[in-house]
């Protein structure tokens, strides 16, 4: 019985540790991690249209990538474009919105003084300004600034990552391009069923947005269609900004009614799109969506938490794979 007890414990302890040491690495190493893993995602999402080009169109594989990279910048340049005039513009609507919110502020303070209940005074002038904002947006998501700084680095690698995934018709892959095919392919339905969901999610709130009068509706679309590749907390945070701003413009009963709007198209999406899509379930659990989101928000970064559920997915196969795998046969001598 010498050392029996002990002996189940070590190699549960040994994995421990190498789990320790491999998180360790992972947050040491998130400002690398993260651009490398964002850029193999986009490139995931991207990779499909020069392939398209490529069978559709009987395109060579590097004709095929030069219309991708112009389409892609054309498209962000697009989106910069708009998004720039849609900043300006609530740049400029910002002292409506702090006047608005100090009348709000005292109609909240008049009411609750009414039942007694007594409200600091306080002053939200100077609350709603640009550098305020941006004071608020560091204080809450640190690495924001990281996403711009490193745009360049990001589309280098995406595009990297493509000319790698799109090979030519009729010609064998890579060793690379086989992995990256094999381990990503659940990641990259999930990109695909997503981001077909996501748009369709974004076009409705932006008709939804423009009946009700809601400023730089464009904008609010924008943030919904990326925060949805967060499952859950994403529709939560996109939620927010084009409630508070019905709220600031046109008070708390039109608030309730765009709340109210951005909510049921979310569920008819959900619930009646997205089924369509999908033409299988990926398991996942909601469980999985919120270890994966936790883990990954805390290794990579909150604003990288796009990220949690195709490495989730990737990890998952891996480690599939990796115990289907049949152990070499030992050959006895003699």
């Amino acid at each position: 019985m010498k050392g029996g007890p002990s002996q189940p414990i070590l190699p549960i302890l040994q994995v421990v540790a190498c789990s320790i040491i491999i998180l360790w690495g992972v947050r040491a190493a998130s400002p690398i991690l993260g651009p490398l893993l964002l850029s193999l995602l986009l490139a995931y999402a991207v990779v499909p249209f020069p392939k398209w080009l490529m069978l559709r169109f009987k395109f060579h594989k590097s004709a095929a990538i030069v219309m991708t990279a112009v389409a892609v910048v054309a498209f962000g340049l697009y989106i910069l474009l708009s998004l720039d005039l849609a900043a300006i513009r609530i740049a400029a609507k910002l002292p409506i919105y702090e006047r608005r919110l100090a009348e709000l502020y005292d109609q909240v303070t008049v009411f609750m003084n009414a039942y007694g209940i007594l409200t600091p005074s306080v002053s939200v002038k100077g609350v709603l300004t640009v550098e305020r904002l941006r004071e608020i947006s560091r204080a809450l998501l640190p690495e924001a600034g990281s996403i711009h700084s490193d745009g360049i680095l990001v589309s280098l690698l995406t595009f990297l990552f493509i000319i790698e995934m799109a090979g030519e018709i009729g010609v064998k892959p890579g060793p690379l391009a086989e992995s990256l095919a094999y381990y990503g392919s659940d990641a990259r339905s999930y990109v695909a069923v997503t981001a077909k969901t996501a748009g369709i999610n974004a076009l409705l709130n932006l008709a939804f947005l423009l009946v009700m009068g809601v400023d730089t509706p464009v904008v609010w679309s924008f943030l919904y269609f990326f925060l949805d590749f967060i499952p859950t907390l994403g529709f939560v945070i996109a939620l927010v900004p084009p409630t508070f701003v019905t709220l600031l413009m046109y008070g708390w009963k039109r608030a309730l009614v765009v709340a109210a709007g951005l909510i049921l198209t979310n569920l008819i999406v959900d619930n009646v799109v997205t089924p369509i899509f999908v033409k299988h379930a990926m398991d996942v659990s909601f469980l999985d969506i919120t270890l994966s989101l936790v883990v990954w928000a805390f290794l990579l970064g909150l604003t990288r938490a796009i990220l949690a559920i195709p490495l989730t997915l990737a990890l998952r196969k891996f480690a599939v794979r990796d115990s289907s795998e049949p152990e070499p046969a030992l050959s006895l001598s003699g």
